[in-house]
């Protein structure tokens, strides 16, 4: 069987997205016990035969520097990271890693440390910070490691929808809220968002929004504004050659940062948040020959254009079940169960 596993992160001790350091390391220990592991594009041309994984990473989080190269290097093991293009910094910064401290160069406190995924996300969209993410510089460095491909430009989303979750009240804040754009205010409606890469967005008339924005912000105020907002135009779908058009231009503007500063063109590509339709794909499939979903399956007669991954979970026997799963016949069964046929 061939299968891709995926994750984001890998934190120093215990962390809320991801695998901690130790059982990173056990994960990647017990994946290579049972699975050859191979770079990306070798499992991409591989035959059937025997078991074959590769390991992959989405975003471009610093922590894949610090503490997740040296791991994978100690182990002679490779990996791929999906990239998100403008969260790159451009500073020409290269952070010690977990080398350095294994040397005597610094402390485990000098290290880089992460917070949440969601806590990078609000604060990217919000103050364009990109501490918590890869330098260019540090991509060049995990190079004799790490393979390479793309990942969306700013991995944000727009509204699908005119429906309207909730507003913004100035204590329920949700990274939600920070689109189509990042400007917060009391009464700012909270769409249903997908992945920017996902489709059609819904574009919310200038009517409601000022709506929103003017509204008394007394009493039981947002079942009243939910009330006045039903005598205002709410906005409207884009049409499917501008979403794709603006999804085009997304996947070229990502290709040519990743193109000007790594020197290599992506032929890989992972959705962000696993989100497309059948309009995205086919622009994505003009200019990437292998598109990664986050639905779980292994690649054996797997289309290239919707290929399967394994997540490794948060937790150290959430990824070694998985890992077990995915080497045995057990993955097979479980798909016949759930087929509804008999075992």
């Amino acid at each position: 069987m061939k299968v891709v596993f995926y994750l984001h992160r890998v934190y120093p001790e215990s962390g809320p997205d991801d695998l901690s350091l130790k059982s990173f390391e056990r994960v990647l220990k017990a994946i290579k016990g049972r699975f050859k592991v191979v770079p990306l594009q070798e499992l991409l041309s591989a035959d059937s035969g025997g078991n074959l994984a590769s390991i992959t990473f989405d975003d471009g989080y610093a922590d894949n520097w610090v503490y997740a190269y040296p791991i994978l290097k100690k182990l002679g093991l490779k990996a791929h990271l999906f990239i998100t293009a403008n969260r790159i910094q451009n500073a020409p910064t290269v952070r010690p890693t977990l080398s350095d401290y294994w040397s005597g160069k610094v402390s485990l406190r000098e290290l880089f440390k992460p917070t949440s995924m969601g806590e990078c996300h609000i604060r990217f969209f919000r103050n364009g910070d990109l501490s918590e993410f890869l330098t260019w510089e540090e991509l060049h460095a995990m190079a004799d490691v790490f393979t390479f491909g793309a990942h969306g430009l700013n991995h944000g989303k727009l509204p699908v929808s005119e429906e309207i979750v909730d507003f913004f009240d100035g204590k329920n804040l949700h990274r939600d809220f920070l689109f189509p754009e990042p400007e917060l205010f009391p009464g700012k409606p909270r769409f249903k968002t997908r992945s920017t890469l996902w489709g059609r967005a819904f574009i919310p008339s200038r009517e409601l929004l000022e709506l929103c924005r003017s509204f008394p912000k007394e009493g039981n105020w947002k079942e009243r504004l939910r009330q006045e907002l039903r005598s205002v135009k709410p906005g409207r779908l884009e049409t499917e050659r501008e979403a794709a058009s603006r999804i085009e231009s997304e996947l070229l503007e990502t290709k040519r940062l990743i193109r000007e500063n790594l020197g290599i063109e992506p032929d890989t590509f992972s959705w962000p948040f696993g989100h497309y339709t059948s309009l995205s794909r086919e622009v994505a499939s003009k200019h990437h020959s292998f598109l990664f979903t986050t639905k779980r399956g292994v690649l054996n007669g797997a289309s290239p254009l919707e290929l399967p991954r394994v997540p490794l979970g948060r937790d150290l026997f959430t990824a070694l079940g998985r890992v077990i799963t995915f080497s045995t016949p057990l993955w097979r069964l479980y798909q016949r169960f759930k087929r509804g046929k008999s075992l």
